[in-house]
């Protein structure tokens, strides 16, 4: 989505002194804020913002089929996304996908996203998820986590060939399988209209 950022009514400049700029600091308070302080339901946030994320995948990719939602249940209790979209190499996952405010959609209104925040949205919920990168022929698994001194990041634990489609998928365990099974969050899923539940 393209975003405009020009200031509405932009400060007229005479007779100043040296201008600095604000900065954002690095730290364990702004990426809580970031990751969790922005959503009030972090539970309906989690589900809109991944499954945009997969809805403009598959429109970058051009895919017009549905991504995956597996659903907590007692034996399998987690919440996945996966889609079927471009997928991300390592530099995107490393670059791209853990930066907040970096986004590669804000040059078209063709997307939902822009503001690079929503990837990090299960943070308001967990501490730690998994993210499957496959792109051309390679599947990364990764854990974002919270480390010692409350800042998001994440490792690479495999790498492989793969022959599977292109995509990401992004998984955590749920505290109650209850939690993400209620009617209010089942109704934000279909209303995303291409998804299939696994």
């Amino acid at each position: 989505m393209i975003l405009n950022s020009a200031p509405q009514n932009e400060a007229i400049m005479s007779n100043v002194g040296q201008i600095g700029e604000f900065r954002i600091r690095n730290s364990a308070k702004a990426f809580s804020i970031l990751s969790s302080g922005l959503y009030a339901n972090k539970i309906k946030a989690i589900v809109r913002e991944l499954s945009c994320n997969a809805v403009d995948s598959h429109t970058v990719a051009g895919n017009t089929n549905t991504f995956d939602v597996h659903i907590p249940t007692f034996l399998e209790p987690y919440f996945a996304i996966r889609d079927y979209g471009t997928g991300l190499n390592h530099d995107q996952v490393t670059s791209i996908y853990t930066t907040y405010f970096e986004s590669t959609k804000t040059g078209s209104n063709d997307f939902i996203g822009a503001l690079g925040l929503g990837s990090k949205s299960p943070f308001s919920y967990t501490d730690n998820f998994t993210v499957t990168a496959i792109k051309d022929g390679r599947k990364g698994i990764y854990t974002a986590f919270i480390n010692d001194v409350g800042v998001p990041s994440i490792a690479l634990m495999t790498e492989e060939t793969s022959t599977d489609p292109a995509g990401v998928e992004v998984r955590f365990a749920v505290a109650s399988n209850s939690d993400f099974r209620s009617e209010e969050h089942t109704s934000e899923l279909q209303s995303q209209s291409t998804i299939s539940y696994a």
